[in-house]
């Protein structure tokens, strides 16, 4: 069961840092959060959503973007997922830097680590994740975390390389 779609008060309050990133300002986030610019696979409209990095790996980083793996709290139909996946570009704002990046699903097996992982970092976060998607606690158990895992999409953004 995953999340419901957020409010109009809500919708603001998450899209007020945008200015903040269109100002170059995103430093002010520091590393834990980006701005996902997608394109609409219906309109064909840039679509930018805040994200919450779940992890990171600056190793063989094309650019000051390292890797980044973000969580689509709502499920295989999240729009900026669905975006993401159908194959137009994707960019990324991260801190103070822009990047254009591929975007990967993560499978079962990678969305259970990833979800294990950021459990042992940000424990408070990933209990609101589960009560939200699942309504209960995320614990120690591997099947409440492969259950969570079953509901909720990953992606790893990989910067397009500049000498391609």
């Amino acid at each position: 069961m995953a999340m419901k779609k957020p409010g109009p008060v809500l919708r603001w309050f998450a899209r007020a840092p945008y200015v903040a990133y269109r100002a170059r300002l995103g430093w002010l986030f520091g590393s834990r959060f980006l701005m996902i610019t997608t394109t609409g696979r219906k309109t064909g409209t840039a679509r930018r959503t805040m994200l919450e990095v779940a992890a990171l790996d600056g190793r063989g980083a094309a650019s000051a973007v390292p890797t980044l793996w973000v969580i689509a709290s709502r499920g295989r139909n999240t729009d900026w997922y669905r975006n993401a996946v159908a194959g137009g570009p994707v960019q990324v704002d991260w801190k103070s830097y822009h990047a254009s990046v591929r975007a990967y699903p993560l499978d079962a097996r990678e969305r259970v680590d990833l979800l294990a992982d950021y459990r042992r970092h940000h424990p408070k976060a990933a209990a609101l994740l589960s009560r939200g998607v699942l309504g209960e606690e995320l614990t120690d158990d591997p099947e409440a975390v492969r259950r969570l895992a079953t509901e909720l999409r990953a992606l790893r953004l990989e910067p397009v390389s500049r000498e391609a």
